[in-house]
C-alpha cells in the first residue's frame, strides 16, 4: 500500500486499548567535502511504519520497513502491550488523547528537489573556498544536507494528521595551525528551503569559520577563577538547553535525575528571566506543527519572571504529573518511540543595551559554545568556549582561548544581573537522548556569574 493513503480506522479497534501509528517517508541528501576532496555524496529515501499500543499502563511497540504489513505491525505492538500488562509491576496510567484532524506543510520557497545535486556539491565547494582563505589552514570540512520528511499520524481516538517539514543545514569547521590546532566553525540552518541562502553567502559561512580559528591561533589561555560573565545568544542557548531544558524533560524528573523535581512554582532564577520552548516559532531547526503523539505543538513557558512554571511533557509523563501534554513527545524516526524531548527553547529579552551589560570594572565576554557535560540531578555542567574577550572598565579587550565555563544551574539563574534587548536563535543541530532529533536555541546577551576555566 502506499503509506499515505486513506486508512481503515476499525483497523485499530482493540479493546480497552489505545493504538497510534506513524506512516513516515524521510528522503536525506547530503554533500560532504573534506580537505578539499568530495568525501560524501547520497541522496536516499526512507519508508516505514511504527505502531503503539497501550493497555493498562504498559506499552507495545513495534515497528518496520515493509509499508505494506501495516496491520502486522499493529497485532504486535497489541500483543506485546497485552503480555507486558499481564507481567508489569509499574503503576497505571490512562491518557486522554485529543482528535485531530488536519493537514500541514512548512513554508518552503526554493525546495531541495528543486536543485540538483550537482548544484549542492557545489554549494559544498564554494563554502570550502571561503574555508581555505589562509595558509595556516590545515583542515577543512563542508557540509551541504537538506532533508524531507512526510508523515501521517493516526490514532485510535480519530486523529489523522499529515506533517510535512523540510529541513536544510550548511556548515563549516576548520582547524588551523603552526603546531598547535585551534578551531572554528560557522553554520546555518533551520525549517526552511535553499531560500536560506539570502541569510549569509556559503562564501562567507565558510570565512567567518576560517577567520575565526585564525584568530585564536595568537589568543592567550585565560586565567581561570570565578567572576561575571556576558554570555553571547549562542553560549546562553547551549546552557538553556543543557543544563537547564534537559533537567525540565518529566520522564528525566520521573527517574530522579533532574535538580528541578518538586520545584514547580518555586522561584529559582533571577527577576526578570522567562525561558520557553517554542516549537512553533517558525522556521528554527527544532519547529514543527505536531509532536510525534499526534499534539498541537504549542509554546510553553518553563520560567516565569524566574518561577519553575512547567515542565516538558509527552502523553505518559502528563498523566503521571496530573498535567496537560505539552506537544513534546518526539521521535527520531518510525523505528523509534516517542521521548519528552526539547525543541526550541531560548530565554525571552530584556531592556539592557550590550553597552550596559559589559560595563563592569573587570569579567569576561564568552561567545559560542561546544559541548560538554551536564549532570542534570546535581546541576552541575561545563561546557567549552568559542572565543573569549576581556572586558575591563566596560570596554572588550584582549582574545582568549581554550577556555570552559562551569557552575550550578540554579546559582548562574539566580545571579543574572543583566537581560540584553537583542534576540537570536541561531544554533541548528541535534540533541542525543539515546536518539537523534532536530533542535534549535538561542536569547540575548545576559550577565551573570560563573566559574571559568583556563590555566
Amino acid at each position: 500500500m502506499d503509506i499515505f493513503e486513506s486508512f481503515n480506522f476499525d483497523n485499530l479497534k482493540f479493546p480497552n486499548c489505545f493504538v497510534d501509528i506513524r506512516l513516515q517517508k524521510r528522503t536525506n541528501n547530503i554533500a560532504n567535502v573534506e580537505n578539499g576532496v568530495l568525501e560524501e555524496v547520497s541522496s536516499n529515501e526512507q519508508a516505514g511504519v511504527g505502531v503503539r499500543a497501550l493497555i493498562d499502563g504498559a506499552w507495545g511497540f513495534s515497528s518496520t520497513n515493509d509499508t505494506d504489513a501495516v496491520q502486522r505491525c499493529i497485532d504486535s505492538a497489541y500483543r506485546i502491550a497485552l503480555a507486558t500488562s499481564r507481567n508489569s509491576n509499574r503503576d497505571h496510567f490512562k491518557i486522554d488523547p485529543p482528535s485531530i484532524k488536519g493537514k500541514f506543510e512548512n513554508k518552503v520557497k526554493i525546495k531541495p528537489e528543486d536543485i540538483s545535486l550537482e548544484e549542492k556539491i557545489t554549494y559544498a565547494f564554494e563554502i570550502e573556498k571561503g574555508a581555505k582563505i589562509d595558509p595556516l589552514v590545515r583542515n577543512t570540512n563542508s557540509v551541504c544536507t537538506d532533508s524531507i520528511t512526510e508523515q501521517l499520524y493516526i490514532s485510535s481516538a480519530g486523529s489523522e494528521l499529515y506533517q510535512k517539514t523540510t529541513r536544510v543545514y550548511l556548515k563549516s569547521v576548520v582547524a588551523s595551525g603552526n603546531g598547535t590546532l585551534q578551531m572554528g566553525y560557522d553554520l546555518i540552518g533551520g525549517t526552511r528551503g535553499y531560500e536560506i541562502l539570502k541569510e549569509k553567502s556559503l562564501n562567507d559561512l565558510g570565512k567567518e569559520a576560517c577567520n575565526k580559528s585564525i584568530r585564536l591561533l595568537s589568543a592567550k589561555k585565560v586565567k581561570g577563577g570565578e567572576m561575571t560573565v556576558v554570555l553571547d545568544p549562542k553560549i546562553l542557548g547551549v546552557f538553556i538547553h543543557e543544563a537547564l531544558g534537559h533537567a525540565c524533560e518529566a520522564d528525566i524528573v520521573l527517574q530522579g535525575d533532574s535538580i528541578l523535581e518538586g520545584k514547580i512554582g518555586e522561584k529559582i532564577g533571577a527577576d526578570g528571566v522567562y525561558i520557553y520552548d517554542d516549537p512553533t516559532y517558525q522556521e528554527k531547526n527544532g519547529s514543527y506543527f505536531f509532536d510525534d503523539e499526534g499534539i498541537k505543538a504549542k509554546k510553553t513557558c518553563l520560567l516565569e519572571d524566574g518561577i519553575l512554571k512547567s515542565y516538558l511533557h509527552d502523553l505518559e509523563t502528563a498523566s503521571r504529573f496530573k498535567s496537560t501534554p505539552t506537544g513534546n513527545g518526539r521521535a527520531q524516526g518510525f523505528s523509534s518511540r516517542p521521548l519528552v524531548r526539547m525543541s526550541n527553547v531560548y530565554m525571552g529579552k530584556g531592556d539592557h543595551k550590550f553597552e550596559e551589560l559589559i560595563d563592569i570594572k573587570e569579567g569576561l565576554y564568552v561567545k559560542g559554545g561546544r559541548g560538554g557535560q551536564v549532570d542534570t540531578a546535581k546541576g552541575l555542567f561545563t561546557f567549552g568556549c568559542e572565543e573569549v574577550y576581556e572586558i575591563k572598565d566596560g570596554e572588550i579587550g584582549e582574545l582568549y582561548r581554550d577556555a570552559s565555563l562551569s557552575g550550578n544551574t540554579l546559582e548562574i539563574l539566580k545571579n543574572i544581573s543583566g537581560i540584553g534587548r537583542d534576540f537570536l536563535i541561531g544554533n541548528p543541530g541535534s540533541c542525543g537522548k539515546g536518539q537523534y532529533v532536530p533542535v534549535d536555541d538561542g536569547g540575548p546577551h545576559i550577565r551573570t556569574r560563573a566559574l571559568v576555566g583556563g590555566e
